[in-house]
């Protein structure tokens, strides 16, 4: 089941004066990809792969095509990005060939990742003309060796010398950015909202990570639950003084409630599916009780043939405890779901206590039973 989520992206594009880039710029491999490879993103990532060699060479290949071919959509800066799945989001944009800043830094990231070289979208914020920005940006983190570096296709877009975004070292571009998770300032002693705002990104300040790369590391070895919820804790550490930051904080947090409601939503599937076979079970064996046991099966069978239906009940009983365990859920009704189960239990034992007697009694008599 797939959801909407509200991604609160109004986005700045205007390109100012930043920390020239770090890393080398590999201007001939710009690539004029033919049309029929530029449809999806495993695509033109395998015919990167196939045109260049060696990582660093794709690296910046990948990025000069996005900044060349994905335009920025003026229309929708000011709009509110209601996002969608992830590849969802890469094949618009690739259909489109536009977007704000999140389609840019969706697109390049994911095209890195294609080609096994570990890239991850960023959120936060942008300094520009000596002023913070009130509004959020995406862009690229890229691990290098065992280093990350940062991209932002948005503000380089269009290029026609060297980019001014590519590979900054996190020294650089926390001039320019700064992102909501302080994770994402690869730093021992991240820089202050304040800080950042006032344009003080040097000077002694509390040590937060031992080592922010190490950090990093376990960070993406986490599931995609895991990792919003330990984003939402570095993110209430700190100072949230703009609107901007309280709404990516309550975006995560609305990600995080989204996947908890499907958790929930599988979990009521699954205790109703549960039920449904504990029903199934105890309905076969009513049914040849029915029949008075006709054809007639031998006792072992007879007396097997109630032995899934307390599992399922019991399987049911747990999955319904699990639903609303972690986040309140008023989604779905366990109330009368868990009636039903109880409903199941009186059942099963009214069909036991039958069985019982049947096969306690004397085969000769055993027809007396079921009148």
């Amino acid at each position: 089941m797939k959801f909407c989520l509200l991604a609160l992206l109004s986005l700045s594009f205007s390109k100012l004066d930043a920390q020239p880039a770090t890393q080398p710029f590999f201007g001939s491999h710009y690539l004029k990809v033919p049309k029929a490879y530029t449809d999806s993103s495993w695509k033109l990532a395998a015919y990167i792969q196939q045109q260049v060699r060696g990582v660093d060479e794709q690296t910046y290949a990948a990025y000069r095509w996005v900044t060349d071919n994905i335009s920025y959509d003026m229309d929708s800066m000011l709009s509110i990005n209601w996002s969608k799945e992830e590849d969802e989001k890469v094949a618009a944009t690739l259909r489109r060939k536009k977007g704000v800043c999140d389609n840019f830094a969706t697109l390049y990231a994911d095209l890195l990742n294609r080609m096994q070289i570990p890239a991850y979208v960023v959120n936060g914020l942008t300094r520009q003309n000596g002023r913070a920005a009130r509004t959020a940006h995406s862009w690229v983190a890229v691990q290098k060796g065992n280093d990350w570096l940062f991209c932002d296709p948005t503000w380089d877009a269009g290029f026609t010398t060297s980019p001014r975004y590519y590979l900054n070292s996190p020294v650089d571009f926390i001039f320019t950015h700064w992102p909501f998770d302080p994770m994402w300032q690869v730093s021992n002693a991240p820089v202050s909202l304040k800080d950042f705002e006032n344009g003080r990104t040097f000077g002694e300040r509390e040590v937060s990570f031992i080592n922010p790369q190490d950090s990093i590391k376990h960070f993406l070895a986490l599931d995609k639950l895991q990792q919003l919820e330990a984003t939402t804790r570095r993110m209430e550490a700190t100072e949230r003084t703009t609107q901007a930051v309280k709404n990516w904080t309550g975006y995560n947090n609305m990600n995080i409630a989204v996947i908890y409601g499907e958790q929930d939503m599988n979990l009521y599937n699954e205790a109703v599916a549960s039920l449904n076979t504990a029903n199934n079970y105890l309905n076969r064996f009513i049914e040849y009780r029915n029949n008075l046991f006709e054809p007639l099966k031998p006792d072992d069978q007879i007396a097997r043939m109630l032995d899934p239906v307390k599992p399922a009940i019991a399987d049911a009983f747990k999955k319904v405890e699990g639903i609303g365990r972690i986040k309140e859920n008023f989604q779905y009704d366990t109330g009368e779901l868990k009636e039903r189960l109880k409903k199941a239990e009186t059942r099963l034992q009214q069909q036991k206590e039958f069985l019982r007697r049947y096969l306690d009694t004397a085969p000769a008599q055993r027809k007396q039973v079921f009148y």
